[in-house]
This record gives C-alpha cells, sequence and structure tokens, in this order.
C-alpha cells in the first residue's frame, strides 16, 4: 500500500484486506466441516514483493490456526485429489 491510499481500500483490487498491511489477501472460501468441528479457509495470498500463493487453513475452537502455503500447481493438485478422494467416498 501507499501512504496515498485510504487505509480502508488497498491498491490492488483484488485484495479484501483493510487497512495497513503487506500481506494482500482475497478470501475464496471457508468451510464448516467434520461434525461443526473444524473451520477450514482458502486464501489467494501475496506479500508485497512476493509471488501470488494459497493459503489453506485449517483450525478448531480449541486449536491454533494450521496454515499450508501452496504454489498454484500444487494447490490444483491437492483440488484434484479431493475430488477424487470425494468420488471414492460417496461410491
Amino acid at each position: 500500500m501507499t501512504t496515498t491510499t485510504p487505509p480502508q481500500e488497498c491498491v490492488l483490487k483484488w485484495c479484501n484486506e483493510a487497512g495497513e498491511h503487506r500481506t494482500h489477501r482475497q478470501y475464496v472460501m471457508s468451510l464448516i466441516a467434520w461434525h461443526r468441528t473444524w473451520l477450514v479457509g482458502i486464501n489467494v495470498v501475496q506479500t508485497d514483493d512476493g509471488p501470488l500463493h494459497v493459503e489453506l487453513t485449517a483450525t478448531t475452537r480449541w486449536s491454533a490456526p494450521a496454515t499450508i502455503t501452496l504454489q498454484p500447481d500444487e494447490a490444483e493438485a491437492v483440488g484434484q485429489a479431493l475430488i477424487e478422494a470425494a468420488t471414492r467416498a460417496a461410491r
């Protein structure tokens, strides 16, 4: 962000973060899973000087979040594997 940017608006129009920040984040999805005990979040993230990447975050009400940082191709592979696993589990 630049000092001329209003604190509520990021210069990157896809970014959902407000205020002064160095990590830009677009919130894609949040999902309550497994008997309502897990919260899973998926975001597109970029630091001021870094490449775009995907963050997969999982947490319970009783634990700190665990975040996995993935390159776009890695995230795509995980997505395909989840689709395959869901298909097999639904048979």
